[in-house]
Order: structure tokens, then C-alpha cells, then sequence
């Protein structure tokens, strides 16, 4: 695991005590230690103090979802650090692993170094990995990332053009996951797997549902092509692939010829392209008949304890849907099939009543010391002590794996999936949530005169997660003994 060292100074001005801010981003999934954005904030929250960076809480930057590894798409909270370092006077920004970014993301990188140059800005890291108090280093490691960039875009250009000629040879370019009932590399049919793909058209033709198929195939242990079990999404995902009717795909689509004609490709196909368009005609209808009936429905309905309501039985996350016609939060397990299936669920108007009911109440006894010692910032990421325990002891038997002259892989790979599993259950709170909030008496008064998306605030602020229990006694009749209430660490 990496160890917080010495902390690494960037910048003309390292004495000065200046307004500051914090960074954090998730780890990639290729960082050897995995450590959590919680345990990120706190070694940089640990070098703002000793260096006597002043952090204030709408200045804590943490970004817990993978996306923030894409060059594609919104990324509000890096945009959201870029804009406070440029108009808000930011002169400090403490930077979790600059060599993580630099290595996984040299784009961002070269951004924030070009901006740190432009204003002046002093940067931090608690890792301490580069010497970054000499300007010559600075300039080598800024020449070198840029280097990085045009060298990938140039890689990528590479390879779209390789991949467009390969295609318009007829020829499967290849890249991914092995495509189920084809030889990863060669596309040579795998007869077992070809049946199941063959079958699994013509039941969707005779009217089963995706979820159906997904049971059967399951009942009968024929494995995805990873050895995993069938889900809907699965089974969706080969009724709609153009490859299994033998034609070429370009962005997604089944190519077409200059004539209009299907561009058909060198590979043996599992069906006919009459059995492929006519199911993707009933996906169609499918899709259709949705949207008229979701345009009828009422409004929908805000469910604000969305990411906090867990299912304690299975411990998949419970989120807004309608049950016969009733507000609940159900189990997210309810979409699979077979044994994995979990049913559970808990109305939801009841369930918000008594959650609120707690906050009130949690407010109404609240002591500005609570959130941490005077004058410091709570913490924006927190993660329950359960958890946090279990994902400790595996890091530090990943440690000992990786200082091995050669770990086991499937030991490591086991490690890192149940960390990142952790990680992504690290809660993301507003750190200046009770900032001007009515509490002691008035509380209840206070809490009706604010905003849905403050209350939203200070729920997450408050409150880890909410875990419902199974149903004791009628089912008519709401238990607030089935549901129990995890508050957050400080």
C-alpha cells in the first residue's frame, strides 16, 4: 500500500499559508494500492494542515465514480476544481498521487499544470512521490506528459484507422471480450454456444421475455461466454447484435452497402438475417409500447432516499418503484433470476416520513462540535467502520501479495475487486450541509422551510445508509422496527 511520505511542494511560493484546496479522485482500477477517496481525503486533509492550507468545505473536490477516468462525457467535479482554481483564488490545491493522474489520465495532468504555472498555484501531494520543488523537474515532467498525449492520440488515430480498414474487408477487427459463440481472434463458430444463440432467437420470436430466456438458459447451466449466469441484459444484448445475422457493424449500426443492401461480413453467421431483423423488429414494438405507457403514467414520483436505502437480507441497494400501484423502494436483486432473486421492499412514503422524522430529531439535539473539532471541516467521503475494517485487512494482504516475486494473480485480482466493491459504497456528503441550518427547537420549522435538494443534502450528510429488515408482522401494516438507520462518521 502506498504510504503518505513526505509532502512534495510545487510552486515558486511553498511558506506562505494561502486558501487552498482538495482534490481527490477515485482510484483507477490499475492502481496497485486501491486505497478509497475517504482515506484520500484524509491524507490530504492531513498535508493541508501541516503545510497550514486553509480548506473550506465547498473547496473539498472528490470524484467517487469511475467516469472521471474518461475523456468523454460531464465531469461536473473536475470542472468544478478547474473553475475554483481560476476565478475563486485558489492558491493552494492538494493533489492525491500526481503520478496516478499523470500515468492514467496525462491530459488532465497537463491542464492542471498548465494552470498551475498560469496562476501560481502551489501544489501538494501526500504520496510525495516526485521532487517537485526543482523547476527543472517541473518542466522535464510537463514536457514529458504533453509527449504522453500526442503519443496516445496518435496511438488511437492508429487504431480507428486500422479498425475502419479490417472492417470494410468484412474482416472481425477484434478488441473486447470474447463475443459469446464465436473464437475470440478467428470468429470461428463454437457449435454448442451457435445453438444457444439460435435457440435464444426463436424464443424471443415465440413471445418469452428477456428475463424468461435469461431463467431458462440458467435451469439448463449453459454459462456466458465468461462462465457467468444469463441476466435479461444478456440475453438483450445477443437479440441485438447485427454479428450474429453475419453483418458488419460501423458506430454501433449494421453497416449498410453504397446500394443500401446489408455489407455482409466473413464470418459464418448463427441465424438467418430474416430471423435477426424480425426480432429487432418486436424489440421495436417493445421499446415503443414503454414510452406510450411511461408517457401515461402520472408524473413521476422523486424518491429522495435514492443511494441510501440497502436491502439487509442480499445487501444490493433498494431504489423508487412502483409496486401494485404503491410508491415503494424495492430491491434492485428483484431483476435477476433464479436464486440471486431478492423481492424485498418497503413503502415509500412511510419510510421517508420516519427518516425525516429521525433528522428532525438528530438536529434538534445537534452540537456544532459533533461534526469534528472546532474550526475543522467534516469530512466530504465517509465510510461506515464495518466496511472499512474488512476493506483494511484486504489491503494489507494485497500489500503482501504484491511485494511478492510473483503473486498469485487470481488471489490479487479477488483483492482488488473486493476493495474497489468497498470503495464504491463510500458515501459522498456536502461538507458545508448544516452551514446556516435552523437546529435546537426550531428545528422542524427549519427543516419545511428548505429546499428538497439541501434536505437531500443533509440526509447524506447525517446518515450512512438505511437497512430494511424483513417484514414481521402484517404486511398491510408499516414496521419502523424492520428499518434501521446507520448514522455517518465524523
Amino acid at each position: 500500500m502506498a504510504q503518505v511520505r513526505n509532502h512534495v511542494l510545487l510552486g515558486p511560493d511553498a511558506s506562505s499559508s494561502r486558501e487552498g484546496a482538495l482534490y481527490c479522485r477515485v482510484a483507477h482500477r490499475r492502481s496497485p494500492d486501491q486505497l478509497g477517496v475517504d482515506q484520500r481525503e484524509a491524507a490530504g486533509r492531513l498535508t493541508a494542515e501541516e503545510h497550514g492550507v486553509r480548506l473550506a468545505a465547498r473547496r473539498v473536490f472528490v470524484d467517487p465514480l469511475s467516469t472521471a477516468w474518461s475523456r468523454e462525457g460531464l465531469r461536473p467535479t473536475w470542472q468544478a476544481l478547474l473553475a475554483a482554481v481560476e476565478h475563486e483564488g485558489v492558491g493552494a490545491l492538494v493533489l492525491f498521487d500526481a503520478p496516478e493522474l499523470q500515468r492514467h489520465h496525462p491530459w488532465d495532468f497537463a491542464q492542471l499544470l498548465t494552470l498551475a504555472e498560469r496562476r501560481g498555484l502551489r501544489l501538494l501531494d501526500p504520496t510525495g512521490a516526485w521532487d517537485l520543488d526543482d523547476a527543472s523537474v517541473r518542466r522535464c515532467l510537463a514536457d514529458r506528459t504533453e509527449r504522453e498525449c500526442r503519443n496516445r492520440e496518435a496511438a488511437a488515430a492508429r487504431r480507428r484507422s486500422r479498425d475502419a480498414e479490417i472492417a470494410g474487408a468484412g474482416r472481425p477487427h477484434g478488441g473486447g471480450r470474447r463475443a459469446y459463440g464465436y473464437v475470440a481472434g478467428t470468429y470461428d463458430l463454437i457449435p454448442f454456444e451457435a445453438s444457444v444463440v439460435e435457440q435464444i432467437f426463436r424464443w424471443f420470436i415465440e413471445g418469452r421475455s428477456l428475463t424468461g430466456i435469461a431463467a431458462e438458459l440458467n435451469l439448463l447451466q449453459a454459462e456466458t461466454a465468461y462462465g457467468t449466469s444469463w441476466s435479461a441484459t444478456g440475453v438483450a444484448r445477443i437479440v441485438d447484435a447485427p454479428r450474429y445475422a453475419g453483418l458488419r457493424v460501423v458506430r454501433g449500426q449494421a453497416a449498410r452497402a453504397a446500394d443500401g443492401s446489408y455489407a455482409f461480413g466473413d464470418w459464418k453467421p448463427c441465424v438467418a438475417v430474416e430471423i435477426w431483423e424480425a426480432a429487432r423488429a418486436l424489440r421495436r414494438a417493445q421499446a415503443e409500447h414503454s414510452a406510450t405507457a411511461s408517457r401515461r403514467r402520472p408524473e413521476s414520483r422523486y424518491y429522495p432516499l435514492t443511494g441510501l436505502v440497502q436491502c439487509a437480507r442480499c445487501g444490493r441497494g433498494m431504489v423508487g418503484s412502483m409496486v401494485d400501484g404503491f410508491a415503494t423502494y424495492a430491491c434492485t436483486g428483484n431483476n435477476l433470476v433464479g436464486a440471486d432473486r431478492c423481492s424485498r421492499h418497503v413503502a415509500a412514503d412511510r419510510l421517508e416520513e420516519l427518516v425525516d422524522l429521525r433528522v428532525v430529531r438528530r438536529l434538534e439535539r445537534w452540537d456544532p462540535d459533533d461534526a469534528g473539532r472546532p474550526g475543522r471541516p467534516p469530512t466530504v467521503a465517509v465510510l461506515d467502520e464495518e466496511a472499512a475494517s474488512r476493506r483494511a485487512a484486504d489491503q494489507r494482504q494485497l500489500a503482501r501479495l504484491r511485494a511478492m516475486a510473483d503473486p498469485p494473480a487470481a488471489e490479487v485480482a479477488r483483492l482488488v475487486a473486493s476493495i474497489r466493491e468497498v470503495n464504491r459504497s463510500v458515501v459522498i456528503r456536502a461538507g458545508d450541509a448544516l452551514e446556516d441550518l435552523v437546529t435546537g427547537r426550531r428545528a422542524s420549522a427549519g427543516w419545511r422551510r428548505i429546499s428538497l435538494a439541501r434536505r437531500s443534502e443533509v440526509r447524506r450528510f447525517l446518515i450512512a445508509r438505511i437497512r430494511i429488515g424483513p417484514v414481521v408482522g402484517p404486511r398491510s401494516v408499516f414496521d419502523p422496527g424492520r428499518v434501521e438507520i446507520v448514522p455517518n462518521a465524523w
